[in-house]
C-alpha cells in the first residue's frame, strides 16, 4: 500500500427526501442514513466498511457519483468501478452484451476484444453467453462481476455485499481477486454487512452504526470491538430492552438539531408552526414565483409595444439578427412527418419560427410549413421548466435505459457514425437510428447525435413525485433536458 490517496470522502451526510412535493416543501425528511462520514482510500489499500445493506447501498451510490449528498463531498480523479449483484438481478440483456457494455466503459476497444476472447474460454461465460443476466443465479452474477473486475481499467473498485452471494468454495476466488487488485495497486472499497470477509481481506476497518462512524482503525482491534458489541446485543431479552439498546447512537442520528446540513428543528412539543417549515425552500419558491411574475410582465409589455394599435407616438423597435434570436422547437409526436419534401421520424426536433393557437410554423430544411399543434410538443430552451437530475428520473424510464444509461448516453454529441458503424440497427436514416432489439433511438442533426428517445414507465408515480399536472412535461437537467410524450409514453433525452 502506498501513501497516495485515490479518494477522499469528507463529512458525507445523506437523508432521503419524501416523494410527495408537499412533504419536501415542509422539509420533512424520511430518515438520516449517513451522518458526517469521512474516510480516505489509499493506493493498494483494501478498506473494509461494515454496516447494514441499506446504508452501504447509499454510500456506494454517493461514492460512484450517482447520488448527491446533503452535505460533504467525494473527491477523486480516478475512475470508479461499482459492483453490486442486486444492481443487475433484473438486467434483461444477454450476458455477452452485459459484459461488453461494462468493459466498453473502462477499456479501449482493442483491449475489450482481447478481454472478451479470454472470458469466453471460461466455462461459465461459454455456457451462459446468450443467457439474459436476469435468468442467472445471484451467485453466478457475483462470479461474473468478480471476473469483470480483473479486466476493467479502474483505479478504484467497489465490491458491495459480494461475499453474501458466494459459497465457501467461491470465497477462495474472492480472496484471490482482492489480492490481485492489491498487487496492481488499486484501491478497493469492501462494503459488507458481515464482518467475516472484512476480517479476512481488509487491511483497514471502518464500522458504521446507524449511519455514523463507530470505529475507525485496524482490522484486528475493530473485530474485537464489534464482537463484544454483538455479544452484548445477543443478551437482549425483550422489546423494551431492544428499544433502550444503543439509545445514545439512535438519538444522535435522529436529532435534527445536530443535523449540520439543515436548519435547527425542534421537537413537536416545542416547535411553533413556522419552525416546522423549511424556510430556505419557501424562500426559493417565492423567488421562483416572483421571477415568473416578472417574466409575465415583460411578455405583456412586449406585446403592448409591438401590437397593431397606435399610441400616437412613434415607437422604435430593434429587431435582433437571426442568429441572436432565441430558438424554439417542436418535438414530433407522429410516426413520420413530411416537411419541405423531407421525412422526419418520431421524436425529431423541428425548428419553430411562429406559434399559433392551432398551428406552428416549421422552418427546418429551409422551408416554412404550417403544422397542426397537436402533432408537436412545443419546446423553448429559454423557458422555465421544473429542474431535476437524470438520476431522479431513471425510475420512470425503461429498465434497459435505467440499467445502462451511462453506456448509451455516452454517444450523445458524437458523430452519427459512432452509432451507425458500431451498433446493430433495425432501422436508420440521415435523421435517426433505431437499435436492434433495444428500445432506444438516436436522433441526428447535421450528422451529430443530438438526442435519444426511449420508453417511459410508472408515469403516475412520476407525476405524484414531482408534483406536475400536465401530461406532457419537460424537465431541465443540469446539462440538458428530459421531454415526455405522455400519449406514447416516451422520453426524449437531450444532453447539451
Amino acid at each position: 500500500m502506498q501513501n497516495i490517496i485515490l479518494l477522499r470522502a469528507l463529512n458525507l451526510t445523506y437523508a432521503k427526501e419524501p416523494k410527495k412535493l408537499g412533504d419536501r416543501i415542509l422539509g420533512r425528511e424520511e430518515g438520516l442514513l449517513l451522518k458526517d462520514v469521512s474516510f480516505h482510500l489509499y493506493k493498494g489499500e483494501v478498506l473494509g466498511i461494515l454496516s447494514d445493506y441499506k446504508t452501504l447501498h447509499y454510500l456506494k451510490e454517493i461514492v460512484n457519483g450517482s447520488l448527491d449528498t446533503k452535505k460533504g463531498k467525494v473527491k477523486t480523479e480516478s475512475p470508479v468501478l461499482s459492483l453490486d449483484v442486486l444492481d443487475h438481478v433484473h438486467h434483461p440483456h444477454a450476458l455477452g452484451m452485459f459484459v461488453t457494455e461494462i468493459l466498453d466503459e473502462y477499456m479501449r476497444t482493442e483491449d475489450v476484444e482481447k478481454s472478451i476472447e479470454q472470458l469466453q474460454t471460461q466455462k461459465m461465460f461459454k455456457e451462459h453467453w446468450m443467457t439474459p443476466v436476469k435468468d442467472l443465479a445471484r451467485r453466478e452474477i457475483a462470479l461474473v462481476l468478480l471476473e469483470i473486475s480483473k479486466f476493467a481499467d479502474a483505479e478504484i473498485i467497489i465490491y458491495c455485499n459480494m461475499y453474501r452471494h458466494l459459497t465457501e468454495e467461491d470465497a477462495a476466488t474472492f480472496k484471490t481477486t482482492i489480492n490481485e487488485q492489491e498487487k496492481r495497486e488499486r484501491g478497493v472499497l469492501l462494503l459488507e454487512s458481515s464482518i467475516e470477509p472484512i476480517e479476512i481481506l481488509a487491511n483497514y476497518f471502518l464500522w458504521l452504526s446507524y449511519g455514523q462512524i463507530r470505529y475507525d482503525g485496524s482490522v484486528k482491534q475493530g473485530v474485537v470491538e464489534y464482537t463484544a458489541y454483538m455479544r452484548k446485543k445477543s443478551q437482549i431479552k425483550n422489546v423494551d430492552e431492544e428499544a433502550l439498546f444503543d439509545l445514545e447512537w439512535k438519538r444522535n442520528v435522529s436529532e435534527y438539531g445536530r443535523y449540520a446540513h439543515g436548519l435547527k428543528r425542534l421537537s413537536r412539543n416545542q416547535a411553533s408552526p413556522i419552525d416546522r417549515f423549511n424556510i430556505r425552500k419557501i424562500i426559493i419558491s417565492l423567488v421562483v414565483l416572483f421571477t415568473m411574475m416578472m417574466a409575465s410582465v415583460v411578455i405583456f409589455m412586449d406585446i403592448s409595444f409591438t401590437g397593431a394599435a397606435s399610441t400616437g407616438q412613434e415607437q422604435t423597435v430593434t429587431i435582433p439578427e437571426e442568429e441572436d434570436r432565441r430558438i424554439a422547437y417542436g418535438i414530433s409526436t407522429e410516426d413520420s412527418m413530411e416537411i419541405g419534401g423531407e421525412t422526419y421520424p418520431y421524436m425529431s426536433m423541428l425548428r419553430v419560427s411562429d406559434r399559433g393557437a392551432e398551428n406552428y410554423t416549421i422552418v427546418d430544411g429551409g422551408a416554412a410549413e404550417e403544422v397542426d399543434s397537436g402533432s408537436l410538443i412545443y419546446f423553448n430552451p429559454a423557458s422555465l421548466y421544473p429542474e431535476t437530475t437524470l438520476e431522479d428520473l431513471l425510475p420512470y424510464t425503461d429498465e434497459v435505459f435505467e440499467n445502462n444509461y451511462l453506456y448509451y448516453s455516452r454517444f450523445i454529441n458524437r458523430d452519427s457514425s459512432a452509432v451507425v458503424d458500431t451498433i446493430s440497427l433495425s432501422a436508420s436514416s440521415d435523421k435517426h437510428a433505431e437499435l436492434s432489439g433495444i428500445p432506444i433511438t438516436y436522433h441526428f442533426r447535421d450528422d451529430i447525435i443530438f438526442s435519444m428517445s426511449f420508453p417511459a414507465r410508472n408515469l403516475e408515480g412520476m407525476y405524484e413525485a414531482f408534483g406536475v399536472s400536465t401530461e406532457d412535461v419537460i424537465f431541465r437537467l443540469p446539462n440538458g433536458y428530459m421531454i415526455l410524450d405522455a400519449t406514447n409514453e416516451t422520453w426524449l433525452y437531450i444532453n447539451r
